[in-house]
């Protein structure tokens, strides 16, 4: 993507997995790559363990960030079953960054010993089109009762699957993005796969799991792009 017309805000992948291991142990691992070792304990840590472990809700949340001093476009978010890198800056590239970095930091991950099995890959996109109605200027066409409601302030959301990616699009116009002043658009899209479980064992393929995270790029960027008019499209060199 062009990153001078870049609208992406937040941009994450994540793991959920099965260890045998504390959580903290995993800390140590994650210092080994690009000097990640600034740690930070998020909220969630407060709750005592078995009050977080058995709620749902909760035992898929991050417990820790850790940063790295020397780069300052990454996050890591690591959580009892959970590990998750995430963008700080501007993002940049899928192919030039931000995928290379999935695969330092889970290569290590991976080759620890510490995860027993992965149940969950899931990419998330956030975009938000500034001074923008997606609804306006983009593909989505919306009539109740033969009436088009498009100039109408909308939420909409769309959970289908494409060949074994399941995905969940939600998009809302006239809205501001977190604290900011600005409205606009956004389009959230999430990618993941739930029906594919990865055991790390001598079966274990690192390029088919390494594939499949690209595929969820694919199809990450497919369904934006169902979204988006062409003339966007182009600009953004998808």
């Amino acid at each position: 993507m062009n990153e001078t017309i870049n609208t992406i805000v937040d941009c994450v992948f994540d793991i959920h997995f099965e260890s045998d291991v504390v959580t903290e142990s995993f800390l140590n691992t994650i210092s080994k790559v690009d000097s990640f070792e600034e740690i930070i304990k998020l909220p969630l840590h407060q709750i005592p363990d078995n009050i977080r472990k058995n709620d749902p809700n909760l035992k898929s949340e991050p417990l820790y960030e850790i940063r790295s001093k020397t780069n300052q476009e990454y996050k890591i978010l690591v959580g009892d079953n959970i590990i998750g890198i995430a963008i700080l800056n501007q993002y940049s590239s899928w192919t030039n960054s931000f995928f290379p970095k999935i695969k330092e930091v889970f290569e290590t991950i991976l080759d620890s010993g510490k995860i027993n099995t992965i149940s969950r890959l899931g990419l998330r996109y956030v975009d938000f089109l500034k001074n923008e109605d997606i609804f306006q200027t983009g593909k989505i066409n919306i009539d109740i009762n033969s009436s088009a409601v498009n100039d109408k302030k909308m939420f909409l959301r769309i959970e289908d699957s494409v060949d074994d990616i399941s995905y969940n699009k939600v998009i809302t116009n006239n809205v501001s993005y977190v604290d900011t002043l600005e409205i606009g658009s956004i389009i959230d899209i999430v990618t993941f796969v739930e029906n594919k479980l990865f055991s790390i064992d001598d079966t274990f393929s690192k390029p088919d799991f390494f594939d499949t995270i690209d595929k969820l790029h694919e199809i990450n960027k497919m369904k934006f792009k169902e979204v988006i008019n062409n003339e966007r499209i182009a600009k953004y060199g998808l």
